[in-house]
């Protein structure tokens, strides 16, 4: 019952044929209309396409251009901001964080977070918006309390085996909004410094639970049970 709570696949359809065939649960991001149409014809059974304008392509669409995909998807992102990889103006990425807030909350369609150096902003905003939020690669101590407490899900990844803000969350986060996921098969290969092939994919998420549950003091299986569960409770 393996699933990836937040992934890249990057036009990869030897990876999504992968996901299918294997029953992953999966959650597909995409970042354009011309992704969302790509990845709508890659995938099938057990995989859920998520839509959003990331930060770091603020400027790059107009309103009229996402709303149609906006309406089409079942979960809203990942949407947020950003300080750290992108160089695009944060007011202008706050302008297009907040209306996508605001349509997901008036459509009541759940929510993926980018937090990359502003923790603290991003908390703040989605406090106007009461949602169900998923908090995507939440690799800092800061705030990790206060995310808590809005009841959010968070995904952890491979970095969980290295960094200790991830280990630190991993441990902490309530066992019902724990979800695991990959990413993309190239954030695999720059978080964990190693070659990712399609091949090594479902042992990489084994991998990842095996550490989470290690961290609980559980077993793997439970706590792989456990996360698959989650993500289906997010997309209800």
């Amino acid at each position: 019952m393996l699933s990836d709570a937040h992934c890249h696949l990057a036009g990869n359809r030897e990876l999504a044929n992968l996901q299918q065939q294997d029953q992953i649960l999966t959650m597909i991001n995409c970042q354009s209309p011309a992704e969302w149409e790509r990845n709508t014809l890659l995938t099938g059974a057990h995989q859920y396409l998520s839509f959003g304008i990331h930060p770091w392509q603020a400027t790059d669409f107009r309103w009229p251009e996402v709303t149609p995909y906006l309406e089409k998807t079942r979960v809203v992102g990942e949407i947020g901001l950003d300080n750290v990889w992108t160089d695009v103006n944060l007011l202008d990425q706050s302008r297009v964080f907040e209306a996508q807030l605001q349509f997901a909350h008036d459509h009541r369609k759940p929510v993926i977070l980018h937090t990359k150096g502003c923790e603290r902003a991003v908390l703040k905003t989605i406090q106007k918006y009461p949602n169900r939020y998923m908090v995507h690669w939440y690799a800092t101590k800061d705030y990790q309390r206060d995310y808590i407490r809005l009841d959010c899900f968070f995904t952890i990844g491979v970095d969980v085996l290295t960094d200790p803000a991830v280990a630190q969350l991993a441990q902490d986060v309530p066992l019902n909004r724990i979800l695991i996921e990959t990413d993309s098969l190239e954030a695999i290969r720059w978080a964990g410094d190693t070659e990712a092939t399609v091949a090594d994919y479902p042992h990489i998420l084994h991998r990842s639970i095996r550490a989470v549950a290690a961290l609980r003091g559980m077993a793997s299986d439970e706590l792989e049970a456990q996360a698959y569960q989650n993500l289906e409770a997010f997309l209800a």
